[in-house]
C-alpha cells in the first residue's frame, strides 16, 4: 500500500475512534476529523504539557499515564489512559500543573485546539456528554483511590487494584502480566511488598499466572482480602 493508501486508512481509523469515543454518527466524526491533526506517541516521552501547544487530544491507540513527581523523586500515578481517552488543556484546571502525561507505549493521538473541541461540545450534545462522562469517571477514580489510601491496608489496596483491573475482561485475566513495580506505584507501596502479596495469593489459589497474564481464579476470595 502506498503513502496515500496509508493516510486514507489512518483517517478511517480516526473517524472510527471518534465514533466510539464520542458515541457519535459518522457525519459528526467526519467533521471532527477535518479539524484534527494526528501525531505518533513515543513510549517514555512526555505528551502533555508541551511548550507552545494549547490543545486537547484523543488517544487513538496505545497507552499513557498521568503522573505527579514529588521533590524527593517520589512518583504518583493519577490516571491510566488508553484508546478513546482525552487529555490536555480541556482536562486541566488551568492553574500551574504539577502533573504530566507520559506515553507508556507507542501509539497515536488526534489533536484539536481547545477552542475547537469546546465548540464541538456546544454544537454536538453527544460530544459534550462523552467528555462529561470521562471527567466524571476520573473524579470517581480519584475519590476511590483517596478512600482506599486512607482506609485500606497495603494488602487491601493491592487486592482492590487486581479486582479492578480484572473486572474489565470476561475471563478475569489481567493481560499483560502486571509489572510489580508499576503496580506498587498505583497502590502507593513497594515492589517487594506487592510481589510478596501476589505470591501469597498464588499459594492460596486465589490468583494464577497464565501465559501472558495473571488470572483471578477466585474473585470472591480476593474481595474478602480487601477489608
Amino acid at each position: 500500500m502506498g503513502i496515500a493508501g496509508n493516510e486514507g486508512t489512518a483517517v478511517t481509523d480516526m473517524r472510527a475512534m471518534f465514533c466510539l469515543a464520542f458515541n457519535c454518527a459518522e457525519p459528526v466524526a467526519e467533521v471532527l476529523a477535518a479539524q484534527a491533526h494526528e501525531t505518533l506517541l513515543t513510549r517514555g516521552t512526555v505528551i502533555w504539557p508541551l511548550p507552545g501547544r494549547e490543545e486537547t487530544s484523543l488517544i487513538l491507540s496505545g497507552n499513557a499515564q498521568e503522573v505527579a513527581y514529588g521533590r524527593d523523586g517520589g512518583l504518583l500515578i493519577l490516571h491510566v489512559l488508553g484508546a478513546g481517552d482525552i487529555y490536555g488543556s480541556l482536562m486541566s484546571t488551568g492553574g500551574e500543573d504539577t502533573a504530566q502525561i507520559e506515553a507508556t507505549e507507542n501509539g497515536r493521538a488526534a489533536h484539536f485546539t481547545t477552542v475547537t473541541i469546546v465548540r464541538a461540545m456546544e454544537t454536538y450534545s453527544v460530544v459534550a456528554l462523552a467528555i462529561t462522562r470521562q471527567l466524571a469517571r476520573r473524579l470517581e477514580a480519584m475519590r476511590r483511590r483517596m478512600v482506599e489510601a486512607t482506609l485500606l491496608s497495603v494488602t487491601g489496596r493491592i487486592c482492590s487494584e487486581l479486582l479492578r483491573r480484572s473486572a474489565a475482561v470476561p475471563d478475569r485475566t489481567i493481560r499483560p502480566m502486571p509489572i510489580m513495580s508499576e503496580l506498587a506505584i498505583s497502590v502507593q507501596s513497594t515492589r517487594e511488598t506487592v510481589s510478596r502479596t501476589v505470591s501469597q495469593l498464588e499459594k492460596r489459589g486465589i490468583v494464577r499466572r497464565v501465559d501472558g497474564g495473571l488470572a483471578i481464579v477466585a474473585p470472591h476470595r480476593l474481595e474478602e482480602q480487601v477489608y
